[in-house]
């Protein structure tokens, strides 16, 4: 998408929440060329409420967002798992980027964008206090600070699965599919667009073969 749309103007800046920057390293070698920020304290996650991941946000020439966070997949290779059409995503972004084709008005836009509850707001001062904590060396007080940000968030994936290799957890491992089980008994709680699902109140569902 970023060679195809870079001659109208669009840049792609991948956003990695993520505390190790050598699994960072591993996945940018398979991106050569994409300009890609390390986000450990959760600061763009924040600004732009990003609570669940792969997400994108549209940002226009004039840093106002267009279009909101919403879950979206850069190709279908997880589909069979996340139940997201990518062509539908990618399709919306042409019109906007190519044709100025505008789907959400302000109104709805600032309607859509999610709104952190009180315990939302103290989960992510944990986390990043847990971050300052383990650049100092205290992993046992950072993971103390990351149990706490995950009982008060505790279906935020950004929160939950971001923290999951500050605590030596696999994020893809058998931890990850708990968490995702328990978020699904919880309603799949995240972003309202929904784009690309394949039919409404699709959830989650078995790993990837």
């Amino acid at each position: 998408m970023q060679e195809e749309l870079a001659p109208y103007g669009m840049t792609i800046i991948a956003v990695a929440i993520d505390s190790d920057l050598e699994a960072v390293q591993e996945w940018a070698a398979h991106a050569p060329g994409l300009t890609i920020l390390i986000d450990r304290d959760f600061t763009v996650a924040e600004q732009y409420g990003i609570v669940n991941v792969p997400a994108t946000v549209w940002i226009d020439e004039d840093g106002r967002i267009v279009r909101p966070a919403d879950t979206a997949m850069g190709d279908d290779r997880f589909r069979a798992f996340a139940h997201v059409d990518s062509s539908v995503h990618h399709a919306q972004l042409r019109r906007w980027v190519i044709d100025g084709e505008r789907l959400l008005d302000d109104a709805a836009v600032a309607d859509l964008m999610e709104q952190p509850s009180p315990e939302l707001q103290l989960a992510r001062l944990h986390r990043r206090i847990a971050v300052e904590l383990d650049d100092r060396g205290d992993v046992e007080g950072a993971r103390e600070h990351l149990a706490t940000a995950a009982e008060l968030a505790p279906y935020d994936w950004v929160i939950r699965r971001g923290s999951m290799p500050m605590n030596d957890i696999d994020p893809f491992g058998d931890k990850f599919f708990e968490f995702v089980g328990e978020w699904m008994q919880a309603g799949s709680p995240g972003y309202r667009l929904a784009t690309g699902r394949e039919f409404p109140g699709d959830q989650v569902g078995t790993a990837p073969e």
